[in-house]
């Protein structure tokens, strides 16, 4: 016999003796490095408890992370408006007119409508090639998460599978014949809900440039011993341990879809669980940088969903 475990859409089965869910689990290690079977069973119950009272409330109990507390437990009610210096950091979507070196053919020998665990697309369902290995930095541990929007020129309506991966292809095309080491993102959240990996989890990203100013909120709940990171001669160096979750569409100009708005919470959810990073340290782009990412649709609903403890 098996048994199935189901936890806000992520789906793990184990047949007798343990196999299926082996192969599960190394897939998820994969995806989520250093977290051990043990872990992910925990992170899991803990999601699905969340996930039963109705998404709301507070969040997970137990998390060590979670037990540092804020004056009232609370982020701001009011939007963050960041007073940074430096030049916007923009640029990370491919113009309207963009035009791939050659025709996009999406890897065949792994499809993307074959799942991984707990549903996440597979780097290798849709990239054409890895990383530079020469330059790309490792990612040295995890302690926050930055939510963005891919800002595109015009709004992003592909719903399918083929188009999410093209699309996502012309991206890390894009950024790399900028300058990057890869596509900026560790994972992808598309209009269905799907979510993609992007950037391997042992790799730093490139989703916030340097800034020089810490967020506002540290200073107004004084928190600056909790501090995700700390300032290099002056510089903060957003991109290390920092995990780069980005939502397709323009939230300047179209809303997110409800099974975007749903993953949002409940992956948001999942990767603070697995990583134990307090909710307080779960910014958006414009939090960190000067920016209008994640758009000025976007940015209200993360206040919320953080605010109400629905993360």
């Amino acid at each position: 016999m098996g048994f199935g475990f189901q936890a806000a859409g992520y789906h793990l089965s184990a047949s007798k003796g343990h196999k299926t869910m082996d192969r599960q689990t190394q897939s998820v290690t994969d995806i989520f490095p250093k977290i051990s079977r043990r872990e992910l069973l925990a992170a899991l119950t803990m999601v699905t408890a969340a996930a039963g009272l109705g998404g709301c409330a507070s969040t997970p109990e137990g998390l060590s992370a979670d037990r540092i507390s804020l004056p009232d437990g609370k982020l701001p009610p009011a939007p963050v408006q960041m007073a940074q210096s430096g030049p916007p950091d923009t640029g990370y979507a491919p113009p309207a007119d963009y035009v791939m070196k050659t025709p996009y053919r999406r890897p065949t020998a792994h499809p993307a409508v074959a799942r991984g665990a707990l549903g996440i697309i597979p780097r290798s369902a849709w990239a054409l090639a890895g990383p530079n290995m020469r330059t790309i930095q490792p990612m040295n541990g995890v302690n926050l998460i930055t939510f963005h929007h891919s800002g595109d020129p015009q709004p992003f309506l592909d719903d399918s599978i083929e188009g999410t991966a093209h699309y996502l292809e012309a991206i890390r095309e894009w950024q790399v014949r900028q300058g990057f080491e890869d596509i900026a993102y560790h994972f992808a959240n598309d209009r269905m809900g799907r979510i993609w990996q992007l950037r391997s989890l042992q790799y730093r990203g490139e989703h916030v440039r340097d800034g020089f100013a810490a967020p506002r909120w540290l200073d107004q709940y004084v928190q600056w011993k909790n501090s995700p990171t700390h300032p290099v001669n002056g510089r903060y160096i957003w991109n290390a341990h920092n995990i780069g979750i980005v939502t397709l569409g323009n939230f300047m100009i179209q809303e997110p879809t409800i099974y975007q708005k749903r993953r949002i919470v409940e992956f948001g959810r999942l990767v603070r669980t697995l990583y134990q990073i307090p909710i307080y340290h779960c910014y958006t782009h414009q939090e960190l940088v000067a920016t209008l990412c994640p758009g000025k649709i976007y940015q209200p609903y993360m206040e919320y969903i953080r605010r109400d403890g629905l993360m």
